[in-house]
């Protein structure tokens, strides 16, 4: 059953890592680009205005870029090179292209609606992001944001001057940073983790219902572009039914703000897969 939905089932576990809960660990990815220090003292007790400057990232309204993607899933192993598209607010794509630059899947997100598509088997799925999502207000600005590594608000978006005084700022350890929405989401407690530069090194979140799945994002490589800072590669890990669950993602040949248009429709003479089967083929059912 692997091989048959493999693909379809690697993309959904992507989704699913991106779009939920992650357990609080340390960073395992080391950034290494150096940015310039805030100068400025943040303290534990609320909001540094001048320090939190140094957290908001400038606009953009599109990015397309190269780069690989990795999964490894319930003991199975998959790699390609990929192709990613995203217009701001609007629609993410992803394109797997593992041989000779040929499409054998693709991932668009747009509005509330997720889209998988299995060109090898010629299969897809469709459907609400809430079926991943359990509920959790994850849109696709909040998605864009956890793919490039920047903080945000869930309910209210990306951290800019607006929102500044609905997160805290507390140093840690080693000149860290833990930047901390005040408003926290029922059934986990979330917050951001920079270097002394300002650099993130990990978006954290700690689950506070028993049982619930644990998860860890981690990020590195982190660069300063026009639309301010991207952090190129990233590491999500969970363990859901005793399955261990990762993907890396790396990204390369950063373009921004070009005109482009993104293919959103279903693809004719494919046959559905419903993204309920695919979930219990991921929790270990049949």
């Amino acid at each position: 059953m692997w091989k048959k939905h493999s693909i379809l089932i690697a993309m959904v576990m992507a989704l699913l890592l991106l779009g939920s809960c992650s357990k609080k660990v340390q960073p395992v990815i080391e950034v290494n680009q150096p940015s310039s220090p805030s100068g400025q003292e943040v303290n534990n007790t609320g909001v540094d205005n001048a320090s939190i400057n140094h957290y908001y990232q400038a606009d953009w309204s599109s990015l397309k870029c190269g780069g690989s993607a990795r999964f490894e899933a319930g003991g199975k192993n998959m790699s390609s090179s990929m192709q990613m598209r995203m217009q701001r607010g609007k629609c993410i794509y992803v394109s797997l292209r593992p041989l000779m630059g040929i499409e054998v899947a693709k991932m668009v997100i747009s509005g509330d609606s997720i889209l998988l598509v299995d060109k090898i088997h010629k299969r897809y799925m469709l459907e609400k992001a809430s079926l991943l999502t359990n509920g959790v207000p994850v849109t696709v600005d909040i998605l864009q944001d956890i793919f490039l590594g920047r903080a945000f608000e869930l309910g209210k978006g990306s951290l800019t001057q607006s929102i500044k005084d609905d997160f805290t700022v507390e140093t840690l350890d080693g000149g860290k940073v833990m930047l901390k929405p005040r408003s926290q989401y029922e059934g986990f407690d979330y917050n951001f983790i920079y270097d002394k530069h300002s650099n993130i090194l990990s978006l954290d979140v700690t689950p506070t219902k028993a049982g619930s799945s644990t998860y860890s994002v981690t990020y590195g490589d982190v660069k300063g572009t026009i639309a301010g800072k991207v952090a190129t590669s990233l590491k999500v890990s969970t363990t859901m039914s005793g399955r261990a669950f990762t993907l890396a993602l790396e990204y390369k040949d950063l373009t921004w703000n070009e005109s482009f248009t993104i293919d959103t429709a279903t693809p004719r003479k494919y046959t559905r897969v419903e993204g309920n089967d695919i979930m219990k083929l991921l929790s270990g059912g049949k």
